[in-house]
């Protein structure tokens, strides 16, 4: 790959950068320690056996034993747990991947509306592939935004959210097999939502019958679940709890805490993460920047705490695929995090400083650009659109 400095003199400079001061100064969310935790518990919920006929031959899905959810008062990027060692094999695009999650995940959806076994060997082998790819660099996440539109189908929504639900689980040193049962719950998990009437889904303001409606649909997933069979019956003890809440808000049963499956919390939270990104009829789309510190608002109230701070080491203080200006007006878009400093990611610059379209996208690697530095975090995706 080209570095920076090679590709500017090429290309001819972006724009000459003021001298910066001492210290650019980026605006993140409030940190202290977090609270000492509780001994291990295992997930209430115990997970059936699948059976051997089912494709890569998961044995068992359950979640390992975790940590209790601390309870901080707020939430720091601590260091991420070493996750387990999967080895790349044969390269294939990770456009190829992304597009094989997307259509695993409206096989899914098919097979529920006529109520037809689903391909489970396709879905796994998808899983798969995923997990090769994410052994070699988080590219798949920012494939999930460079497609994400206002109108993106529900299919590619839950692809984004399994994707991002299994990277969690890698961040929290899941082994493959659990991996691999968590991507099966993600895309299982919203199935119930086809039951949901378009009025309702549509409607700004829902009547208490709606609402009520709304709420049941997480038992609707669970029925549709299992009449996929009985390898599949575990995954609705799953997906029936995604909408549940850590301080006990959410539904159907008002659970709380640990006595959330593990499973449901880290795909409840991929799901809103996902979930922000898009309009909806009674909010504007996020941008991501604002997504994640959304989300980081909400600590120890809707999600697990320590959740949330794996989701901070995989999208760092500026997400990947987020766009972002630098102080040379020119914009671009994080195509990679800098754990070592975190400020100064991997750019892709899309426009130039007059806010023109660049013939060819220019990577800056700011960790080698001193002079260059972020100065907004949160550009929306339609000054793209405009140009």
């Amino acid at each position: 790959m080209m570095r920076s400095s090679q590709k500017v003199r090429e290309e001819g400079p972006l724009a000459p950068a003021p001298v910066p001061p001492q210290q650019a100064i980026v605006e993140t969310p409030a940190v202290i320690s977090p609270a000492p935790t509780a001994p291990p518990s295992t997930p209430p919920t115990q997970t059936p056996t699948v059976g051997p006929e089912t494709a890569g031959e998961i044995a068992t899905i359950e979640p390992p034993t975790a940590t209790q959810s601390e309870n901080p008062e707020s939430i720091e990027s601590t260091e991420a747990t070493e996750p387990p060692d999967i080895e790349p094999v044969a390269l294939i695009p990770d456009s190829e991947i992304y597009t094989s999650v997307v259509q695993a995940a409206r096989h899914v959806f098919e097979q529920a509306e006529t109520k037809s076994p689903v391909n489970a060997e396709m879905l796994t082998q998808a899983f798969t592939n995923v997990l090769r790819s994410f052994a070699k660099s988080d590219q798949l996440l920012t494939e999930a935004v460079r497609r994400r539109t206002n109108n993106t189908e529900r299919s590619q929504r839950v692809a984004n959210a399994a994707l991002m639900a299994i990277r969690l689980g890698l961040e929290i040193a899941y082994d493959e097999k659990h991996c691999l049962g968590l991507g099966l719950c993600a895309l299982m998990h919203d199935i119930g939502m086809l039951t949901i009437p378009d009025e309702v889904l549509d409607s700004p303001k829902l009547t208490t019958e709606q609402l009520q409606l709304l709420r049941n649909h997480p038992h609707e997933s669970k029925g549709m679940v299992e009449r996929f069979g009985a390898n599949f019956a575990w995954i609705g003890q799953v997906v029936v709890q995604i909408h549940e809440r850590h301080d006990g808000s959410g539904y159907p049963d008002q659970l709380r805490g640990d006595d959330i499956h593990e499973f449901a919390r880290i795909i409840g939270l991929s799901d809103m993460y996902e979930a922000l990104g898009h309009p909806r009829s009674d909010r504007k789309a996020h941008v991501i920047y604002s997504a994640l510190t959304t989300i980081i608002d909400t600590r120890n109230k809707h999600f697990d705490p320590r959740l949330i701070k794996s989701l901070i080491n995989i999208v760092s203080i500026f997400p990947l695929g987020s766009l972002v200006k630098l102080n040379n007006n020119t914009i671009g878009r994080v195509v990679g995090a800098n754990k070592l400093y975190p400020t100064r990611p991997l750019v892709e610059i899309r426009l130039d400083h007059r806010g023109k379209k660049m013939n060819e996208p220019q990577l800056i690697y700011l960790e080698e650009e001193p002079m260059l530095y972020i100065v907004d975090p949160a550009i929306d995706e339609s000054v793209l659109e405009e140009k």
